[in-house]
């Protein structure tokens, strides 16, 4: 008696399993070459979407066909019906092998045209951090002491603490740590090995400032800061006419002392010169402009510097200060958003036409070109520019990370932040912005830690406690986050995660009550948020309302649409792709 197959042994037979076989191979091949053409044909995510379900759906009526019916010389016919005289099972069985055999190879060649591909898209995207070696030299020059009689003269120390920054800085052996996190510790009682403790560094730089009359007296030592042992020092006596060839010679001695051979033997930098009185009136508005929170330092910051530009229209840093200064009040309403950003242009323009290699200049006019014009591809290509010019300035790549999360390249945005905070330890809006991107990349625990911190520099630092409790908010610890935003002083932002809070537990009624108060006191200053909300909860209709609105009112939170978490349930909608279009983010970017 024969034996009857086994169920197996029957899908063999008819060839339901090579069948099967072959529809997901060709599914996947269809599925990667719908993905290659929708990069290059720039098509919305969901037509791609839409195959895959369709291939999805189609698998078990294909399985279903496959063993009910098979191919005949004469066409299609149920199994049952077909004889084992006139079957063709084992020639079609042979065919599917080699249909599988040939969509492998093909498949092969689309993933390695795929990788290429991949990987160029990744080395556009990765920015040259300055590698630092372990046995790098770390240096940290701390604020100038002013010990003259009037004490008077602070903004001079200040200024020529800044220089020396300025000057160490461009040496590529040599890790400097930022102005911010060393001014942090001005009049402070730390001793230095404590002092390099908490900026990660191995060399210390101090200095004190005596000025009588025109007579000046610097003095400068080095501190070896693993041993507290004093390295080298020295006393510089001079007129103060010679200031720049006092801070010239200053940085030259400290690199020897440090045994620092520079690449290519190049010379040291040196400081731009230009007249006494001038820079006098620069040092003054840098002093001014680090009390940035105070609008009238701002104005003041403002007079200083056109001060020193009427004396010497040619001299870079102060037109360099003004850009910065004026695209700050254009943010806090000093002078409106569109005169200041203007404003701040034409400062930066100003730099370029007295030295069309300036990198900073670039790196400004990158970032007017981001928030102001809304032009990525323009912020891209000018930011490129500052990058070869000037690859380890801090504040460029500081400026670089901030681009890229509005690129949507979160990876890329943490990677410089990180090497940011490496370069100024103390500084609380590193730690702001680093919470901002590990936030993005869903890292939320480093994004908790990174904010934590912020708040230990700086506990009444803007929006931090908002920041703190959104991302407390995205990893459903609602409790922490209403004690968090408790602690925010700014009402706006209050509403908006007290209403995001209160949906998340369940009570619509207090959400919507709070949204209500966010929509009649802010929406022209928070439409971004208001939105962002809204995808919060999913509801779509008032997300890309209020993404519109804020677009029509230049709502400078768009900057960060493509990287914001929140909208993700938002990029399945046609609407998505037209609205970031209509952004103007460039076509590589704007597909998240």
């Amino acid at each position: 008696m024969k034996r009857k197959n086994s169920f197996w042994d029957e899908l063999k037979r008819r060839n339901v399993v090579k069948g099967a076989i072959s529809y997901l191979v060709v599914a996947w091949l269809l599925i990667r070459i719908a993905a290659l053409l929708g990069d290059i044909l720039e098509m919305p995510l969901w037509i791609s979407k839409s195959l895959f379900y369709l291939l999805l759906v189609c698998f078990p009526i294909f399985l279903i066909a496959s063993w009910i019916y098979e191919f005949t010389p004469t066409g299609l016919k149920r199994t049952s019906t077909v004889a084992e005289t006139v079957s063709i099972r084992r020639k079609t069985s042979k065919r599917l092998n080699k249909i599988i055999i040939s969509i492998l190879i093909l498949i092969l060649g689309i993933l390695i045209v795929d990788r290429v591909i991949t990987t160029k898209n990744l080395n556009e995207d990765v920015v040259s951090i300055p590698a630092i070696s372990e046995n790098a030299k770390t240096i940290a020059v701390l604020p100038f002491q002013d010990y003259s009689e009037a004490k008077d003269n602070s903004y001079f120390a200040d200024g020529l603490t800044e220089e020396l920054l300025n000057l160490l800085s461009q040496v590529s052996p040599l890790k400097v740590t930022s102005r911010t996190s060393t001014f942090s510790l001005k009049n402070t009682d730390l001793q230095i090995p404590e002092i390099a403790t908490k900026l990660n560094v191995t060399y210390v730089l101090e200095g004190s400032v005596r000025k009588s009359g025109n007579l000046l007296r610097i003095t400068a030592q080095l501190i070896d800061a693993n041993n507290d042992k004093h390295l080298w020092s020295e006393t510089y006596d001079r007129n103060l006419i010679n200031i720049f060839e006092i801070q010239n010679e200053v940085a030259e001695a400290v690199v020897k002392a440090l045994e620092i051979k520079l690449l290519n033997s190049e010379a040291l930098p040196k400081s731009k010169t230009t007249n006494v009185e001038a820079y006098n009136y620069y040092l003054q508005a840098v002093q001014a402009y680090h009390f940035s929170s105070d609008k009238h330092k701002l104005i003041e910051a403002v007079t200083l510097a056109k001060k020193t530009l009427a004396i010497d229209p040619n001299y870079i840093p102060a037109w360099l200060l003004l850009s910065r200064v004026y695209e700050t009040q254009a943010n806090n309403g000093t002078l409106g958003f569109e005169k200041g950003y203007g404003l701040a242009k034409e400062a930066t323009q100003k730099v370029l036409e007295i030295d069309p290699k300036n990198a900073l200049a670039y790196a400004y006019l990158a970032d007017d070109e981001l928030s102001f014009d809304w032009n990525f591809k323009k912020a891209k290509e000018l930011n490129a520019i500052a990058l070869k010019l000037d690859g380890s300035n801090p504040e460029i790549i500081s400026l670089t990370a901030t681009l890229k999360i509005a690129l949507g390249k979160i990876e890329s945005a943490v990677r410089l932040q990180e090497y940011s905070a490496s370069l100024d330890p103390l500084n609380p809006n590193v730690y702001y912005n680093l919470a901002n991107v590990y936030y993005c990349a869903n890292r939320l625990d480093e994004a908790i830690s990174a904010a934590k911190k912020c708040i230990e520099l700086q506990p009444n630092r803007y929006a931090i406690h908002y920041y703190h409790a959104r991302i407390l908010l995205q990893k459903n610890e609602l409790e922490d986050a209403l004690i968090a935003i408790r602690s925010e002083p700014d009402e706006g932002w209050q509403l908006q995660i007290l209403s995001d809070i209160y949906f998340k537990k369940g009570d619509l009624k207090k959400a919507n009550a709070y949204m209500q108060e966010l929509i009649a006191k802010y929406k022209d200053e928070m439409a971004y948020q208001i939105a962002e909300s809204f995808a919060f909860r999913n509801d779509t209709e008032n997300a890309f309302m209020w993404l519109n609105i804020a677009y029509q009112v230049h709502d400078v939170g768009l900057n960060e649409v493509l990287s914001e978490p929140r909208f993700n349930p938002l990029h399945n909608d046609k609407r998505w792709q037209q609205f970031i279009t209509k952004m103007g983010f460039p076509s590589d970017e704007n597909k998240t």
